[in-house]
């Protein structure tokens, strides 16, 4: 499939967004747990001024339709564990994994492979559901989504569970003490303001407007 290198800018790898995504270990937990996914191509359009987040296409190899990015943005973000169902062919558009969950993936495969060939089927109908679903109404506008929120409550919140509280309550379980001090006064504020500096990172890249070409 041939794109217009002139209207867009192509993002496969190996641009360096791209890579970070293949290179970020913390890419598992979004890959493997969260099913949220990142397509091998995307295009930006470059004669677009409108912000980024409405100006994000993902191609769909099989029928050549460029789709909306943002189908796949607010309440269909997650669950992708396949990849993403092109909304006008059925058919699935391939997505990267991390070299981190294609490690999992590898050493696991005898446990994940017959139950995913079995749900694959259930999982593309249900996925045609939420598609029909989020076509029926407008697709969100990129200043209408808080990131700041996001970042924290989403970001902020589920690494702290994971990295924090859960190995106490672990420890906890092996005849340890509860560190308060360590969970609520260093890492939870620690990840908070992460999940905030990712959230504002967020909102400003997502919210970029385009040059736009004359």
């Amino acid at each position: 499939m041939q794109y217009d290198k002139n209207r867009y800018q192509i993002w496969a790898l190996p641009h360096p967004l791209v890579l970070f995504w293949i290179l970020n270990p913390a890419a598992i937990i979004n890959e493997l747990i969260l099913g949220q996914r990142l397509p091998k191509i995307m295009l930006i359009d470059a004669e677009s001024d409108a912000p980024f987040a409405e100006r994000s296409y993902i191609p769909c190899p099989h029928c050549e339709t460029l789709n909306d990015g943002r189908i796949w943005g607010k309440g269909n973000a997650l669950g992708h564990w396949f990849g993403f169902v092109c909304p006008n062919c059925h058919q699935i558009i391939p997505c990267l994994w991390s070299l981190y969950s294609y490690a999992v993936l590898a050493v696991t495969y005898p446990l994940w492979y017959f139950p995913a060939r079995f749900f694959r089927d259930r999982w593309i109908a249900k996925e045609k559901a939420r598609l029909a679903t989020v076509l029926e109404r407008p697709l969100i506008q990129a200043n209408e989504v808080n990131w700041l929120l996001i970042g924290i409550s989403c970001l902020g919140g589920f690494m702290w569970l994971i990295m924090g509280f859960i190995p106490e309550v672990r420890n906890v379980l092996n005849g340890e003490e509860w560190d308060f001090i360590m969970l609520f006064v260093i890492q939870l504020p620690l990840w908070l303001v992460t999940g905030f500096c990712w959230g504002l990172f967020m909102r400003i890249f997502m919210n970029k407007k385009g040059k736009g070409r004359r």
